[in-house]
């Protein structure tokens, strides 16, 4: 997409992709809840994402260069942490947690959506305007 060169465009999309892979993480905690000697996963949180060190990206200096590709999975890497319980069983996932983690995420990700579509609705009037 085209707005996809925008840093601003691209910053939001980074946060509603962090958003999304955690609050697959978080429901992959929920759903084990039971689930004997389960240790919960989450991410590092999104500013310690941006400022670990990046890999260089390679710049097409002539027509002829092959480009590369885009790295997907940006905030794959996950990390096991101790819960504030742990059960008899082994278990460390606390429903209260990551109900409240659940709707954290889903508020960053709200925000991220409402940002995206206001700064869209300002291109749009900038460009109808004669």
């Amino acid at each position: 997409m085209i707005i996809d060169s925008v840093g601003l465009f691209q910053a939001i999309h980074q946060r509603m992709d962090y958003s999304t892979v955690r609050h697959t993480l978080i429901a992959q905690n929920i759903a084990h809840a039971d689930t004997p000697n389960y240790s919960p996963q989450d991410l590092k949180s999104f500013s310690a994402a941006l400022s670990a060190p990046k890999t260089p990206k390679l710049a097409a200096t002539h027509a002829g260069h092959i480009a590369a590709a885009p790295a997907t999975a940006e905030f794959a890497e996950n990390r096991t942490y101790e819960g504030w319980e742990v059960e008899p069983s082994g278990n460390g996932v606390l429903l209260e947690q990551e109900v409240m983690k659940a709707a954290d995420v889903s508020r960053d990700y709200q925000l991220s959506v409402t940002l995206m579509r206001k700064h869209l609705s300002m291109l749009r009037a900038s460009m109808n305007t004669r």
